[in-house]
């Protein structure tokens, strides 16, 4: 799924023939000031929560402009305080520069990620840690039940989504495409937390690929320079996709050793949207 370098270069440079042909807007009066908009945040109710719930939408640059429909990203922990905002800002460069295809994003807050990430764990180390754990599941079902069908009722999808996250996120993203590979097209998981429950989930990652279901799907992985204890579990998971992947699942894994738990997350971002919504042949 590479893109050909010719081809890259040429997209690069109709993007910057088309910025420069653009013309500035007159200059605001002095003093003015005008608020800058780079979404919304929607709260509404959820019947699996009993109480109400936050998400957050950027619409692509374009989408004003005529009826064409758009994958969409689900961004685990997407709140304004979260990972919104620069989430936002890789969605505006993807309008800006074609490296890829534009999307809506769509921020699904999490009120407690440690217990709605996690899940459920009865060892006694993870007990200790985080007691009240074991949330994934509703989440989950608040992502596929109720956050999906609001935005596809209501923006011009194309049927095709994604779901990206880091670290207990990422943990949360690994498990869904493995136990329910139908949840989501594309899957996105940057330095996921696969030390919990004694890396479980990594253990259990053979039999759940020999179930099957992931035809025509994608996965990307990396991982940061963070230690044996969330490399072993990375590489116990690598190990079984490189053994038994099946061969119409398209994924990568491209660890970024040189990054750390705290800067990954752009970096990593960009690598796997220029993958994931690749640029449409023509474009």
């Amino acid at each position: 799924m590479r893109l050909n370098p010719f081809a890259q270069w040429l997209g690069l440079a109709a993007a910057a023939l088309a910025l420069a042909a653009c013309q500035p807007e007159a200059a605001p009066e002095p003093g003015t000031e005008t608020p800058i908009i780079i979404g919304q945040e929607i709260a509404f109710d959820s019947a699996i929560y009993g109480g109400g719930r936050t998400i957050t939408v950027s619409l692509p640059t374009s989408y004003g402009d005529g009826n064409r429909r758009y994958p969409v990203l689900y961004l685990v922990d997407g709140g304004v305080q979260q990972d919104f905002i620069p989430m936002a800002g890789m969605s505006v460069l993807g309008s800006l520069s074609t490296q890829y295809r534009e999307f809506i994003l769509v921020g699904v807050q999490t009120e407690n990620r440690y217990v709605e990430l996690t899940a459920v764990s009865e060892l006694e180390d993870d007990l200790r840690w985080l007691p009240e754990n074991g949330g994934a599941d509703d989440y989950r079902r608040h992502l596929l039940d109720e956050v999906k069908p609001f935005i596809e009722n209501r923006y011009r999808t194309s049927g095709e989504d994604a779901i990206i996250g880091e670290s207990l996120a990422g943990l949360f993203i690994t498990e869904t495409f493995l136990r329910a590979p139908d949840s989501f097209d594309h899957y996105i998981a940057v330095s996921p937390s696969l030390w919990w429950r004694a890396e479980g989930l990594s253990h259990e990652a053979a039999d759940l690929l020999a179930a099957g279901g992931f035809g025509g799907h994608s996965l990307f992985l990396t991982i940061a320079d963070e230690g044996e204890d969330m490399q072993t579990g990375m590489d116990r998971l690598v190990a079984a996709l490189e053994a038994g992947a099946p061969e119409d699942l398209t994924w990568w894994y491209q660890p970024m050793h040189d990054e750390h738990h705290h800067t990954i997350y752009n970096p990593a971002t960009l690598q796997a949207l220029r993958l994931v919504f690749a640029p449409d042949e023509g474009d």
